[in-house]
C-alpha cells in the first residue's frame, strides 16, 4: 500500500477494507457497503482508495477475483470452471470466461490446460514433464503429526505437518515488489516492531509472521502485498498503520531453513517442486506465510532460521 505522509488514520481504514474483501471474494460487494467499513461516505472514499492502492475499488475486486481463480484452476484440477467461477464472486461461465480472458489473454479451460505445460503458471507446480524428484522421504507419524525428512546424498530437509491455532497478529502492510530487497525486510520489520512494542502488544511468546498475499506469478510486482505481522495475546485496537488482523488456524506445511536474502525464493521452490507433489495434500485457500522462530541468531555465514508455512487441504 501506499503510505501517505500525514494520513495514517486512512491507511488503517483502507487497510480495514483491504481484508475484509479478500475474505468475502465469494460475495455481492457494493460501494456502500466498503465505505461504511472504512467509516468514509461513498463520495470520498473511492478517491481514497484510488489514492493508496492505484486502483479503483471493484477493478481491485475483479483482480483479486481472477487471481484466485487462476490458481484454483491449476490448484484443483478435479473441480468445474463453473465451480471455481461462483466460489470467486461470479455469477456464471460465460462472465467468468469473458473477464478471464480480458485478464489473462486465454479462456479458463485453455489456463488450466497450460498449467501441464508451464509449472510456474499457477500456486502448485505439477509434475507433468519434470524429472523425478531426487529427494527421498523419510516420514514419522506422531499424534496427527507428520515429520517428514527429505534426504538427498548428505542434505536433509525438514516438513512437519501439524495444526496452527488461529493468531491475533498486529500489522502493518507494504504493496510493491520486494524480492531479494533485504533492506526493505528490514526496514518493515524495525517499523512493526518500533509500533507495535510502543503499545506493549509484543511478548516473550510473539511469533514473527511476513504474509504473503498473492502469486508472484500472477500479480504484477507492483501489486505484490506483503503483511508484516507479531502475534499478540493483548486486545488493541488498530491506529495509525498499525492494523489488526485474525490469521485462520488449520493444518499447515511448517518447512524448515536457515536463509539469506538471496535464498527465499529457492526455498519456496524448494517447497513446491519436491515436497508438495509427493506430500498427498494441495495448498490451501488461505495465504502462505513465513515464520520467524527468533530463539536462533545469524551465524557467521549470514543465514537465519526460517520456517515457510504452507496451508493444506488433502489432495481428492
Amino acid at each position: 500500500m501506499r503510505y501517505i505522509k500525514g494520513m495514517p488514520d486512512y491507511a488503517m481504514r483502507i487497510n480495514r477494507v483491504l481484508d475484509y474483501m479478500e475474505s468475502r471474494l465469494d460475495r455481492t460487494l457494493t460501494l456502500e457497503e466498503l465505505a461504511r467499513i472504512a467509516c468514509f461516505s461513498p463520495y470520498h472514499f473511492h478517491r481514497i482508495f484510488f489514492a493508496y492502492t492505484g486502483e479503483r475499488p471493484f477493478q481491485y475486486l475483479q483482480r483479486l477475483r481472477l487471481e484466485k481463480a487462476a490458481n484454483l484452476l491449476v490448484m484443483h484440477s478435479g473441480r468445474t470452471v463453473l465451480d471455481i467461477a461462483l466460489e470467486c464472486g461470479f455469477g456464471n461461465a460465460p462472465a467468468f470466461s469473458r473477464a478471464f480472458k480480458a485478464r489473462f489473454g486465454i479462456t479458463p479451460s485453455q489456463w488450466r490446460a497450460s498449467s501441464c505445460e508451464n509449472s510456474n503458471m499457477g500456486t502448485a507446480p505439477g509434475n507433468s514433464g519434470q524429472e523425478p524428484s531426487p529427494w527421498i522421504p523419510y516420514i514419522e507419524y506422531n499424534q496427527g503429526r507428520q515429520l517428514w525428512r527429505m534426504r538427498k546424498g548428505n542434505e536433509e530437509r525438514i516438513v512437519e505437518v501439524k495444526p496452527l491455532e488461529p493468531l491475533t497478529l498486529a500489522y502493518i502492510r507494504y504493496t510493491g515488489p520486494y524480492k531479494g530487497d533485504g533492506a526493505l525486510f528490514h526496514n518493515l520489520w524495525t517499523s512493526l516492531c518500533t509500533q507495535a512494542g510502543a503499545r506493549d502488544l509484543i511478548g516473550p511468546d510473539s511469533r514473527y509472521i511476513a504474509l504473503y498475499h498473492d502469486n508472484p506469478d500472477l500479480t504484477e510486482k507492483g501489486k505484490l502485498r506483503v503483511t508484516m505481522g507479531v502475534s499478540t495475546d493483548c486486545d488493541f485496537e488498530p491506529t495509525g498503520r498499525l492494523g489488526r488482523m485474525e490469521l485462520e488456524g488449520g493444518k499447515y506445511a511448517f518447512a524448515r531453513f536457515r536463509l539469506n536474502s538471496s535464498e527465499y525464493q529457492e526455498a519456496w521452490d524448494w517447497v513446491y517442486r519436491h515436497w508438495l507433489p509427493r506430500s498427498g495434500y494441495l495448498p490451501g485457500d488461505k495465504p502462505s506465510f513465513e515464520l520467524f522462530p527468533g530463539e536462533e541468531e545469524s551465524r557467521d555465514d549470514g543465514r537465519y532460521p526460517v520456517i515457510i508455512c504452507i496451508p493444506l487441504v488433502a489432495a481428492p
